[in-house]
């Protein structure tokens, strides 16, 4: 389930990841549109406004027709038309865009304009003709350099323009690595906490211990697990001997510590595979050991009397010895036999009550 769920998550991060890609390859390619189209507009401004050679060779042409009409005195030409269009072509030119440079330029010219008006003189209107003209070369030669400016410009553009995109997708990218690496460590800490958990409900929180509803189930499994295996299967039960008037002398405090102490020796020494402890419920333990047979249980218990007894834990309201002691009783499952685990619990149960029976620190299979 948890990796249908991390497999979801991850197909949404990836669908994520492309669509912000996707945007952001459209995003360039319209930005890349919207530049070209700007590129053409200003050529158009610069070529438009910055290069009006138009109107200047109209003054330069309405200047030659002046000079015309004065040198052959013709009677069908006039001065004024040609002064008429020259102004109107002028006032054109003159109100269009002009850098500051361009302007103090196209200043000095105006006034000329305007004096060359005032009387009819060739050598002033071949003067003017020459000034417009040079007026006309240094349109161009701006214009071409605006325009190199502008290219340059616009290259930057570009670039900065991919330089961003390339940046976005980096940070899409380290923001789906970020978000990836969040999943996969939170579905770790979950996994984490989801075996702690699992742990702490089938483990006995003061022993360590599986707890009694692990054993139940563990212990309902016997006659399956070992009538499909065909083994022998041992349960045992370990109670500690007087533990009631080991609290009422020690204190729970003690007999609490006591309980941890029996259970740390149980664990280790049923530690194999196969081998599970359990704390039944007070100071009552218990033990099923899959595959073992009757011998090795014997000595498992003899040990197991030996090991608790060496402890040394000072016992003496205890009528079995000075020390802290346990009593065992014990059944093995034999397989095929089909006795119930609940007729199994009584008959280790009876043979735990002949050993405290029988004088405890003993055990009875």
């Amino acid at each position: 389930m948890k990796k249908r769920i991390f497999d979801s998550v991850s197909f949404k991060l990836v669908l994520l990841l492309i669509t912000i890609i996707m945007m952001l390859t459209m995003a360039s390619f319209i930005f890349n549109s919207q530049i070209e189209n700007l590129k053409k507009h200003i050529d158009k401004i610069y070529f438009g406004n910055f290069v009006p050679v138009t109107n200047l060779q109209n003054i330069s042409s309405s200047y030659k027709d002046m000079i015309i009409c004065l040198q052959n005195k013709e009677k069908l030409c006039s001065i004024k038309k040609s002064q008429k269009v020259i102004e109107k072509n002028w006032n054109d030119y003159f109100k269009g865009y002009k850098t500051n440079q361009e302007r103090k330029v196209v200043n000095s010219v105006n006034e000329d304009i305007q004096v060359s008006f005032m009387d009819k003189n060739s050598m002033k209107y071949t003067i003017m003709i020459q000034k417009i003209n040079f007026l006309i070369e240094y349109e161009v030669k701006n214009a071409k350099n605006q325009r190199v400016d502008f290219l340059n410009r616009y290259e930057e553009m570009k670039k900065l323009l991919f330089y961003n995109i390339i940046a976005l997708v980096i940070f899409s990218f380290a923001i789906f690595i970020y978000l990836t690496y969040s999943i996969i460590k939170k579905d770790n800490h979950l996994t984490i906490l989801n075996k702690k958990y699992k742990i702490e409900s089938i483990t006995d929180s003061m022993t360590m211990l599986y707890n009694r509803g692990y054993f139940d189930t563990i212990f309902d499994s016997i006659p399956a697990v070992s009538n499909a295996n065909k083994w022998e299967t041992a349960f045992i039960m370990f109670d500690i001997d007087f533990f009631k008037q080991y609290n009422d002398t020690y204190g729970h405090d003690m007999g609490d510590m006591t309980l941890k102490a029996v259970a740390t020796e149980l664990k280790k020494y049923f530690n194999k595979e196969y081998e599970y402890v359990f704390r039944l419920g007070g100071e009552e333990f218990g033990a099923i050991l899959f595959d073992v047979d009757q011998e090795i249980l014997e000595n498992c218990l003899k040990a197991i009397n030996k090991i608790i007894e060496y402890l040394r834990i000072e016992h003496k309201s205890s009528k079995a010895n000075d020390f802290v002691t346990i009593s065992i009783g014990a059944v093995i499952y034999e397989p095929g036999s089909n006795i119930s685990p609940n007729r199994l619990y009584k008959m280790a149960d009876e043979n735990l009550y002949k050993s405290k029976q029988n004088g405890r620190n003993q055990y009875t299979i």
